[in-house]
């Protein structure tokens, strides 16, 4: 009998309790978000089934260009990402239905009581008000609001990040690798444009140069001569087109002319040790992953307009203290019969046009896999902006 009367008695203490536990909270049910599956859910109905082969089994993984720890953090991140919808969503429908949310948990409130921030108040002393909106990046749904994230993500995310190449995520490392290839195709193309204007230009002043020879015009004749050689020798070491092309004009048949041949040694210690024309594609591209993006784009805008940089080396040329040469008529009439006779100068222009026309098909080339880049990085920033929504709001949830 005793022991009856305490058995009664503890299930009147946990009535009690449990009446007392529930009834604080003014509770009527509470309901859990269920989880979906990886491999039943994820895998094959939203997810790519070649990923997730590849991220679990190693298959596949030649087909999407990964390795498989590769797929596996791909599919995990996408994974999570998806996750992290679904429960946002389980959160909106859990709100917008009168109940409050916490953690993965929907609990609904019992008649008379609302839900206010996470716990179940009498309806009675609720302010009716319509609430103001929210400011700021979040809604109280923990969504990220479309308008303002639109035009503030790439701050929240990996890419304008002041963080090492190596510590960004695997989406935010495929636009920096994608920008480094576009960059450095950006400067390859400034290089082309550059030799291509200043080959013009150059062309302009062996017309010049000819004509002078022609009509044996001493003076114009060296002038023209030692600007050519000055242009020749500061873009030789662009090793292509320009430098070339005209460098034999300088060096084949002149031996014997001996004032022409010293000034262009004299020539050839004076122009720059590198080359005037040719801008080092790592200096520019490098800083995409050294630095960031938006400075290797600066310094790409800093070099300016290739017109304007071929004119200056051109106009440039007309500053430089040449030597002085007192050319004898048979000396001029051996740069006569090697340049023109012996058709130096029209071989020059052929050669010259074959390598115009094929910077022109490179630089088409260029302009096509630089588009191709274009829309190539606009995927991977699309895919790094997803996975900064999900942490955000993956984030944001958990604080809850």
């Amino acid at each position: 009998m005793n022991r009856l009367i305490k058995l009664a008695g503890l299930v009147v203490l946990s009535i009690a309790v449990s009446g007392c536990i529930f009834g604080a909270n003014n509770i009527a049910r509470t309901e859990s978000f269920n989880y979906p599956d990886i491999k039943d859910d994820f895998c094959g109905v939203d997810m790519d089934f070649r990923y997730c082969k590849c991220a679990f089994h190693g298959e596949y993984c030649d087909d999407i260009g990964m390795s498989k720890r590769e797929a596996d953090n791909y599919v995990q991140e996408a994974y999570d990402k998806w996750i992290a919808d679904k429960l946002a969503d389980f959160s909106a429908a859990c709100t917008q239905g009168g109940g409050f949310f916490d953690k993965d948990e929907c609990s609904y409130c019992e008649s008379g009581f609302v839900a206010q921030g996470q716990e179940c108040v009498e309806a009675s002393e609720v302010d009716q008000t319509e609430p103001k909106q929210e400011d700021g990046l979040l809604g109280a749904d923990c969504k990220v609001k479309p308008d303002v994230y639109d035009q503030t993500w790439k701050k929240y995310s990996d890419i304008d990040a002041v963080i090492p190449y190596e510590d960004r995520s695997w989406e935010a490392k495929q636009v920096y690798d994608l920008e480094e290839k576009r960059i450095a195709l950006m400067v390859e193309g400034f290089n082309l444009e550059t030799e291509q204007e200043a080959d013009k230009q150059t062309r302009a002043l062996l017309a010049e140069y000819r004509q002078a020879l022609v009509q044996n015009i001493k003076t114009n004749l060296l002038k023209s001569f030692w600007r050519l050689a000055w242009i020749t020798y500061s873009t030789i070491d662009s090793g292509k087109g320009l430098g070339k092309t005209y460098s034999g004009l300088l060096e084949e048949g002149i031996e014997d002319i001996g004032a022409i041949a010293k000034g262009i040694t004299v020539i050839q210690g004076l122009v720059p040790s590198d080359s005037a024309l040719t801008i080092d594609t790592e200096t520019v591209s490098g800083k995409v992953k050294s630095v960031s993006v938006n400075t290797a784009l600066e310094a790409f805008g800093s070099l300016g307009d290739p017109v304007s940089t071929a004119t200056a080396l051109v106009q440039n040329s007309i500053t430089v203290n040449y030597p002085s040469a007192d050319l004898t008529d048979e000396e001029i009439a051996i740069l006569k019969s090697q340049h023109i006779s012996k058709g130096a100068i029209d071989a020059a222009l052929v050669e010259g046009d074959a390598v115009m026309a094929a910077r022109t098909v490179r630089m088409a080339e260029i302009e096509t896999e630089i588009a191709s880049l274009s829309g190539q990085i606009t995927e991977a920033e699309q895919k790094e902006k997803d996975r900064t929504k999900f942490e955000i709001e993956y984030g944001c949830l958990n604080t809850k």
